[in-house]
């Protein structure tokens, strides 16, 4: 994989052996979480590849404390440390540094993972990806928030959450009746979250990587992904437990949507939910550009005209008071639709 040479200052640990697996890792200011996340991320990989952190602008003891963990576990993997990235610059960059980095390491056909430094892969997370990669090319595992710290948050959140979770699950409904996917069957979700994500070494070259975003790189990476006509499967069985915190390193993402849940009257909801017209339509195009082409680089070039050149599908930001109006309307319009056949995989 050609990749660009990372020049940070560099620690390296444990075995000079090829890697399967890399695992990636962004960090700033984790020195309380970073030894969890470090050895669930370990546990998992049992030792097929190494673990490359990447920090990022760390004031803390963040490196101190993954440094005396890689030497006392004997775990291979590597610390970047970059103290002074380029303005504008943050996690997206962090995440293509440390993929740069182990690029030496990694054998033909090795698969790249992602994760945070706030969160905690699954014991069998490694393995789930790699089971779910054999029948696609990049997967996004489901992101968990931890249990005992979202039972401290108040209870506001929960109640908006439940109906968000209902129009979220009654999307992807309609997509599975309108536009089933082979390689995406249920159990689906539609995150698209760099906590978790795995993919093979070509998704990466073919895309040009991760950019240098601070924020919605694993997202924008993604939809790249797909665009090229890679198979993406959204993987409810590759799963990692993440902080309920309220302050993130990074503004959005999870923290902002939660502290958005407390503060405000009316919160915006999941950039990925539209009106209840727009949903249907999208689905309904999507179903049917996939069952006419013929191989996924056609159907990403004809899902990206559809998106270009149609202005019903111009995305707008919902607010959680706007699903109170479309969920009784999305419900409705979802009784009444009839199952397309599924097109076969090739």
């Amino acid at each position: 994989m050609r990749q660009q040479n990372s020049d940070l200052p560099r620690q390296e640990f444990g075995t000079a052996s090829a890697w399967a697996v890399a695992v990636t890792i962004p960090a700033r200011n984790e020195a309380r979480r970073i030894v969890p996340c470090l050895e669930a991320a370990a546990t998992s990989l049992k030792g097929r590849g190494g673990i490359v952190l990447a920090v990022n602008k760390s004031a803390d003891e963040t490196v101190a404390r993954a440094r005396a963990w890689f030497e006392a576990s004997g775990a291979t993997g590597m610390i970047l440390n970059e103290q002074s990235p380029p303005p504008g610059r943050g996690v997206g960059r962090a995440r293509r540094q440390a993929v740069a980095a182990c690029a030496h390491r990694l054998v033909p056909g090795a698969v790249i993972m992602t994760t945070d430094a706030d969160s905690r892969v699954a014991g069998d997370w490694v393995d789930a990806n790699l089971a779910e990669l054999t029948r696609a090319d990049l997967v996004c595992g489901a992101v968990l928030p931890d249990a005992e710290e979202f039972a401290k948050l108040p209870a506001t959140i929960g109640r908006r959450g439940v109906l968000e979770g209902e129009y979220m699950a009654l999307t992807l409904a309609v997509r599975q009746r309108l536009d089933p996917v082979p390689h995406d069957p249920e159990p689906t979700h539609l995150n698209a979250a760099g906590a978790s994500l795995a993919f093979t070494t070509d998704v990466y070259r073919d895309t040009g990587g991760i950019s240098d975003f601070e924020t919605g790189e694993d997202r924008a990476f993604v939809l790249a992904a797909e665009r090229r006509g890679w198979r993406i499967r959204h993987s409810a069985r590759a799963h990692v437990i993440t902080t309920c915190r309220l302050n993130g390193r990074t503004s959005g993402g999870m923290a902002g949507a939660l502290r958005a849940r407390i503060t405000e009257a009316d919160p915006f909801v999941d950039e990925l939910l539209e009106p209840a017209v727009q949903t249907i339509l999208r689905a309904r195009m999507q179903g049917s550009i996939r069952r006419r082409c013929n191989d996924g680089l056609e159907f990403g070039e004809a899902l990206a005209q559809m998106e270009e050149s149609t202005a019903e599908l111009a995305r707008s930001r919902l607010r959680l008071s706007d699903l109170h109006r479309e969920l009784p309307l999305l419900a409705a319009a979802f009784a009444e639709l009839e199952p397309v056949a599924e097109r076969k995989s090739a």
